[in-house]
């Protein structure tokens, strides 16, 4: 990158020396990174943030890069410098990008560098800071729905924690493939999560889920996209018919029935095609996000905080720039 490419000679990103809780974030400067021939570099407008990011923090999905790690995986900005071998962008377009596995730094920066492949123009219907928040949930939802899980038109598919950022697109990606909806949520989103298309909501907080659903679809449901943990997860599993299939985000399921397929080791990875059918379904109003919170940069380890009450409705944002 020549010297009138170069964004700045350093940046500000929240980093971390080593593994463990929030007193390891630190807000520091630190090296811009410059792009490699294939490489992309970034201008931050927003990141997601998402209870992965805890995860990495606290060392229990580890990365494979070295101290001071940046944190956050995904995000939104404007492409500042591109290597000599990338085709498909220029300097001012607007991108989102999911990096895992994690390339340099992560997202949680005033710039981020990854591979041209992990890159796709942002929706251009949506507000690039709010964009930051799309690209992991959007790959997940997608990549579960329509190939691991194979949701087919008239299937009962059952999608728990359904206002959550995965769950909200994905009760909509369902609904749009033509599946039945049948989702948990507590009760405050329960008009939330019909809106999108919810053919029956359940109040997780009140009800007995195993039964709810089992009155409603005696068989059982035909798939499952569960985004809860604990003990929870196997009464999930047990509301599958003979011959449905299960992917557990969490990977909590210890009691797997009989008959039932459940994929407990999934990981979404980077993938810049499959964000580009993301952000235009969104531009084609086949998708809407829901950000429920934008969080100053500086305010980095209360965004956090907020996604690990677990009562986000959609996504929360870290605003950049």
């Amino acid at each position: 990158m020549s010297e009138t490419d170069r964004v700045r000679a350093t940046m500000r990103a929240w980093a971390i020396d080593g593994y463990g809780g929030p007193e390891r974030m630190q807000l520091r400067k630190l090296p811009v990174p410059e792009p490699g021939p294939r490489d992309v570099l970034i201008r931050m407008s927003g990141a997601e943030v998402g209870d992965w990011d805890i995860l990495v923090r606290e060392g229990e999905w580890p990365m494979g890069r070295p101290f001071p790690l940046v944190l956050g995986l995904a995000g939104a900005g404007t492409v500042a410098a591109i290597g000599g071998e990338v085709a498909g962008f220029a300097k001012g377009d607007s991108v989102y990008a999911y990096s895992y596995p994690l390339y340099q730094n992560g997202a949680w920066a005033e710039t981020m560098l990854v591979p041209a492949s992990y890159v796709a123009h942002a929706p251009a219907s949506l507000d690039l800071t709010r964009a930051g928040g799309v690209a992991i949930v959007g790959l997940t939802a997608h990549e579960t729905l329509t190939d691991i899980l194979a949701v087919q038109r008239s299937d009962v598919v059952l999608i728990t924690a359904a206002a959550g950022g995965v769950g909200h697109l994905a009760v909509q990606i369902a609904t749009r493939i033509g599946a039945r909806v049948v989702a948990t949520a507590s009760r405050r989103n329960h008009d939330f999560v019909r809106a999108l298309g919810a053919e029956a909501v359940i109040d997780y907080t009140a009800e007995d889920i195993v039964a709810a659903v089992r009155t409603r679809y005696p068989g059982g449901v035909d798939k499952v996209l569960n985004g809860v943990s604990g003990e929870a997860a196997n009464q999930v599993v047990r509301m599958l018919r003979q011959g449905g299939r299960m992917v557990d985000l969490t990977g909590s399921v210890s009691e797997v029935p009989s008959g039932v397929c459940v994929d407990r080791e999934y990981v979404v990875r980077a993938d810049g095609n499959r964000l580009a059918q993301v952000a235009r379904m969104i531009d084609d109003e086949r998708l809407t996000v829901e950000v429920q919170d934008l969080i100053p940069f500086e305010c980095a380890p209360d965004a956090l905080e907020l996604v690990q009450a677990k009562h986000v409705r959609g996504k929360i944002v870290l605003e950049i720039a």
